[in-house]
């Protein structure tokens, strides 16, 4: 007998478009965490501006930022040594002239949905992301050290692509953090593509838009952030 059909269902997870008119105007920010050098070569910067079209379709407002393009020093510990000193703007903003992290934070407040695309990098999410994170603990401390949440009714989302299995792995590490930042999670909140384990990376893009399954959340992702969006700025 032949063995019966398993896992999971195409066309079955179906979220609705919302009301146009509702999402016009909304902001949406795109962070690219790939180290590819040109946009084009990186499989999660590309499924990160097709989303953003989508969300153009909508009427909504979108920007793009690559962390590759940005020069960010690292965080350095400033809670560990004192709680009252993870401040904002951030330590490293204040003492470097050529620190650019505060492109990222004024992106990151003035969004409605923020999008963060990372590929797989041994399990975890990418170094250039890990930075990322850790200069935006100011901006959890300024609400856990000093009572001012900074981040209210926005929406996050995230595009995870690469050739071994740790979706599940990076995306409870970052809705993790993101949830202690305030943001809140839609219902279909994570794109996602997972190659063979050959690691052949050269056919990658061919295979991820003939996948039915990371296009339908390709959709559903971006409607269902929309929804949620749409709902929190009528609170």
């Amino acid at each position: 007998m032949p063995a019966p059909l398993v896992g999971r269902k195409f066309g079955v997870n179906v979220i609705s478009p919302p009301d146009m008119e509702d999402c016009r105007g909304l902001k949406v920010l795109g962070i690219s965490g790939s180290s590819r050098q040109a946009p084009n070569l990186s499989k999660s910067e590309r499924i990160l501006q097709q989303s953003l079209d989508l969300y153009g379709s909508f009427g909504c407002t979108t920007r793009l930022i690559r962390l590759k393009d940005l020069k960010i020093y690292h965080c350095e510990g400033n809670y560990s040594e004192d709680p009252s000193q993870c401040i904002y703007p951030c330590m490293s903003t204040l003492k470097y002239p050529d620190d650019q992290m505060q492109q990222v934070y004024d992106a990151i407040l003035e969004c409605d949905i923020l999008i963060l695309a990372s590929p797989i990098r041994w399990n975890n999410h990418s170094a250039l992301i890990q930075k990322c994170i850790e200069r935006l603990n100011c901006i959890e401390n300024q609400y856990s050290w000093f009572g001012n949440r900074m981040i209210q009714k926005k929406v996050a989302g995230l595009i995870i692509i690469g050739h071994v299995d740790g979706i599940q792995h990076v995306a409870g590490n970052l809705f993790n953090f993101f949830s202690w930042l305030g943001f809140s999670i839609p219902d279909v909140a994570i794109t996602s593509w997972v190659g063979e384990h050959d690691e052949d990376t050269t056919r990658d893009w061919e295979k991820i838009e003939a996948n039915p399954y990371t296009q339908e959340d390709l959709v559903n992702m971006v409607h269902s952030s929309l929804h949620l969006a749409c709902s929190l700025k009528e609170e």
